[in-house]
């Protein structure tokens, strides 16, 4: 092979292209003609994948298309040759020959090396991809593509590259090393509730190659490498069609399973499916009396697709995210997971030709697995600890001082959707970046840092998110706290262009606060005041309003891209709102005889509605020629998906109701419980509901049960039980959040009534009592203070743009040690005029929980000279006050003023624990 010489690198970072010919510059593509692209037959077929996506997308940016060609020798013309180090001989030929130095990369894991060269006598220049690795070299043609202009989206987001005459790639040598978190991927959770399933079916047939080989090439664009597969009912199991581990193969990407499926096994469809079908065939899935049966399920799987990469799931769960069959105490519980684990690794040995610790596994602490691992479950020491989010976005168990140093390290399952407790979020996608990366960059630091695999729905509408999150696991410091509410500007950028970056930044901002203070599908559950409604309508009406003006001035390539990734989420989150908030305040309205008010207010979520159906049917049937059919529906889980509105609102019926039943009033929840009862004094006779407003009835309640009764009402000759009703997983009377529950209607007579409630469960408390068609909304504070607005500050404290529904304020590092001595910790001060009549101050946080097991969330708050109250913010899963934390996106503390305290007065506040957010502070 002749001699080539390296040209002297001169560029900072790459790729760095222009469409401008320079000196030196490697021409990739000029208006006359294209480079060609090498690879080495030797070399792994994801190679030859990834150079062929190079060539299809310099074919879409020029119009020219790259010769593809597999070769052993140097090649004579201007040429980009890739390959893998150990694997592509003619690679390993020109390091040799050109002396490069690869010691950055060799060896390491998912690397990869860019640089250019030429031919010392024709000076023919070449531009070498060098990969320490499949997915090195894999990732270092992705880069190249999306240097050229090409997103990691053109297909899933229908993001068209712009098109030019010439690509010239900056000369110089490129190292990117290993990234930092080893494992990246999603979990794609097809809950049918529209979206890909459908959608693949509709456009493929089935969940099946076709579909899969569309994730595999996003993954690589993406510089990911993992994926737990589509497991719910319907939807064809991963492994039914042996294809798609193959092709996953084929592409590089490594395969697990959810957290509730062992040993790459697909139970929904694998097991109970096949059941159904056939009873007999697997029995009851059972290890205490079907143990042989599910060990010869498993090792069939490890077996068959031993010979891919794989994590392998431990442990033992019952089919579908339900406890396991046949213990029924966590001593037992612990005591058949153990015997699982040792039996799974006992195959694993059996079946696959490596050293069990160099064998990918997985125990995923989620659920029940959590609570056996913290009551005894020995897990060996080269099993990855995957943690996980509260399912809202906020870690709930990270790994101790002692768990950091294990073999096996740790990561974190997390999600960017959710089906389920206390209500979902499947349809718009509402973490911005500053959060995620505050939670994430948390995890990293407390050891998560092996695997982060996201919870992603049915891929779209998550795509800004999901770049978002791959790029901080590709390197956790280019999108700190701090910095990372600059990333959608940065995204913006390259998907559309530089002149609406900003402004598309700006949207994107405004909508993740009004996310923040409530989910599109939770803001009905939430107890906004009056006034907070108007602001939110207000905003997000703007906001839709400014979607669509920037949507002019995207060019025509880019409408569908631009209505995909921007307008559609805005504007239907803004319609959303609207329909939900002012349905409630219709009710409202009606309740305090306001006609007007109600029935425009009830006109207008006619229109949402309407036009909800319109912009979803946009999406699904209009825009790409009909590509997305079926893919998107508005409606949460816990509406009706008919064509008629499901929330309730005031109609004419309802308004005469209000106003012919007896008058809307609180009652003393005092008189009510005491033995003689309360008095009602009615001047007609009625009907009229009660509600009771309590935040733990639901608190240790069956999830099982179809109603949970919790006391009893009696109302002269009527009684009634008052029971919590679990609407999508929420206890509560129908669309009635976790405090007001209308638990029944009462009988008045004229005249006077007497009301008693008795047989008040001891796990139960009631705060307020009202009669009536619906309650008011809370009253508005005298003051409202946003945390990032203090006057003065000691320790680590750091504001974070774009963290919660205010800027954030909390301590960094996030390792910063507890602080058991009030005084010692780090604090911020508010200056406060503090007025007759102030009853209390209430702090607002984020609803963060601790950073593992034996840790609390605790902040302090001192009131002038007077003595700092400690307060705790770590909820337990299921609690009461959990449900409702993550439903607003606060928790909430109070402290009391006292007496004679009118004037000027310091507010301090201690942050003890790592993860507290401060958000806001009112006066009441």
């Amino acid at each position: 092979m002749e001699l080539l010489t390296l040209v002297t690198a001169s560029a900072v970072t790459f790729p760095q292209v222009t469409t401008k010919e320079h000196t030196a510059y490697f021409a990739l593509a000029t208006e006359k003609e294209v480079a060609s692209i090498y690879t080495d037959a030797n070399d792994f077929k994801v190679v030859g994948i990834a150079a062929g996506m190079l060539a299809d997308d310099v074919e879409r940016v020029t119009g020219k298309r790259p010769v593809l060609q597999v070769t052993k020798q140097l090649p004579k013309g201007t040429s980009v040759i890739a390959g893998t180090l150990g694997k592509s001989r003619l690679i390993e030929g020109l390091v040799k020959s050109l002396k490069i130095d690869v010691s950055s990369i060799r060896g390491k894991w998912e690397s990869y090396m860019i640089t250019t060269a030429e031919h010392p006598k024709t000076k023919v220049p070449f531009l070498l991809i060098i990969g320490s690795d499949r997915r090195g070299t894999a990732f270092g043609l992705t880069s190249l593509s999306e240097a050229i202009g090409v997103s990691p989206w053109y297909w899933w987001a229908d993001v068209t590259p712009q098109q030019k005459s010439a690509l010239y790639v900056e000369p110089g040598v490129f190292c990117q090393g290993e990234p930092s978190v080893q494992y990246r991927g999603i979990f794609i959770n097809d809950e049918r509730f529209g979206g890909w399933a459908r959608w693949a079916e509709k456009r493929h047939g089935q969940v099946g190659p076709e579909t899969y080989q569309k994730v595999f090439e996003l993954l690589l664009r993406l510089k990911a490498n993992y994926l737990w597969p589509a497991m719910h009912p319907g939807t064809q199991a991963f492994n039914d069609d042996p294809e798609n581990a193959r092709l996953a193969d084929d592409y590089a990407i490594v395969m697990g399973s959810s957290h509730c499926e062992q040993m790459l096994r697909n139970n929904e469809g694998e097991w109970k499916a096949v059941e159904q079908k056939n009873p007999g065939t697997w029995g009851d899935f059972n290890y205490i009396t079907n143990r042989q049966t599910m060990q010869n399920y498993w090792e069939t799987r490890v077996k068959t697709n031993g010979k891919y990469e794989n994590t392998y799931t431990l442990g033992l769960r019952g089919i579908h995210d339900y406890p396991m069959e046949g213990a029924n105490t966590t001593a037992e519980r612990v005591a058949l997971m153990q015997q699982a684990i040792n039996d799974q690794r006992d195959m694993l040995r059996r079946n696959i030709k490596k050293p069990i610790e160099d064998i990918p596994q997985v125990l995923c602490t989620y659920e029940e697995v959590l609570d056996a691992y913290h009551n005894g479950l020995q897990v060996p020491d080269d099993v990855t600890l995957l943690w996980s989010d509260d399912k809202h976005g906020y870690c709930r168990n990270l790994s101790n001082p002692k768990e950091q140093k294990r073999k096996g390290g740790a990561g974190i399952y997390y999600h960017l959707s959710y089906h389920g407790d206390p209500a979902s979020w499947i349809w718009l996608s509402p973490l911005s970046p500053a959060f995620l990366s505050t939670e994430l960059t948390k995890a990293y630091t407390f050891g998560a840092q092996k695997i982060w695999v996201f919870n992603v729905g049915d891929i779209k509408p998550a795509e800004k998110e999901i770049s978002f999150v791959m790029d901080l696991a590709w390197n956790i410091d280019r999108w700190k706290p701090a910095e990372a509410h600059n990333y959608i500007k940065y995204w913006a950028e390259k998907t559309f262009c530089r002149d609406i970056a900003q402004e598309i930044a700006d949207m994107q901002a405004g909508y993740y606060q009004l996310q923040a203070a409530g989910k599109d599908s939770h803001v009905w559950f939430v107890n906004y005041t009056d006034a907070q409604i108007e602001q939110r309508i207000a905003k997000w009406r703007a906001l839709a309003a400014q979607a669509l003006d920037v949507e002019k001035r995207v060019p025509e390539s880019l409408k569908s891209a631009y209505f995909e990734l921007v307008s559609y989420p805005i504007r239907g989150a803004a319609m959303i709102n609207e329909y939900q908030l002012l349905a409630r305040r219709s009710m409202v309205r009606a309740t305090t005889g306001d006609s007007i008010g109600a029935m425009t207010d009830a006109d207008c979520v006619e229109t949402m509605f309407n036009e909800l159906n319109a912009w979803t049917n946009h999406y699904n049937q209009e825009i790409v020629n009909g590509k997305w059919a079926e893919f998107f529906s508005w409606q949460p889980y816990h509406w009706s998906r008919s064509e008629k509105i499901e929330q309730p609102y005031c109609t004419p019926e309802c308004y005469a109701k209000a106003q012919n039943g007896p008058g809307p009033r609180f009652l003393s929840v005092n008189d009510a419980l005491s033995p003689d009862g309360i008095i009602i004094e009615s001047d007609t006779d009625g009907e009229i509901p009660l509600w009771i407003e309590a935040l733990t009835p639901i608190q240790n309640f069956s999830k099982e049960a179809k109603d949970n009764i919790f006391c009893h009402i009696t109302v002269g000759n009527d009684n009634f039980d008052a029971s919590a009703t679990p609407i999508n997983n929420i206890w509560h009377a129908p669309y009635v959040g976790p405090m007001w529950s209308c638990v029944g209607t009462l009988h008045l007579k004229k005249g006077t009534n007497r009301l008693a409630i008795t047989d008040l469960k001891s796990d139960a408390r009631i705060d307020q009592l009202y009669i009536g068609l619906y309650p008011p909304f809370v009253s508005e504070p005298r003051v409202r203070i946003p945390a990032s607005l203090y006057q003065g500050k000691q320790g680590g404290i750091n504001r974070i743009e774009g963290l919660g529904y205010t800027d954030g304020v909390l301590v960094q590092p996030f390792d910063t040690p507890s602080y058991q001595q009030v005084e010692h910790a780090p604090y911020v001060d508010y200056e406060l005029e503090i007025q007759d009549g102030d009853c209390a101050i209430e702090v607002r946080t984020l609803p963060t929980l601790h950073v593992y097991d034996g840790r609390d969330a605790r902040y302090a708050v001192q009131l002038g000279n007077g003595k700092p109250e400690v307060f705790s913010i770590h909820a337990n899963d299921f609690t009461a006050e959990w449900r409702w934390n993550v439903l607003r996106g606060y928790a909430s503390r109070s402290i009391s003023i006292p007496e004679n305290c009118d004037g000027h007065q310091r507010l301090r506040i201690f942050l003890l624990d790592p993860g507290i957010v401060l958000q806001e502070i009112m006066i009441k």
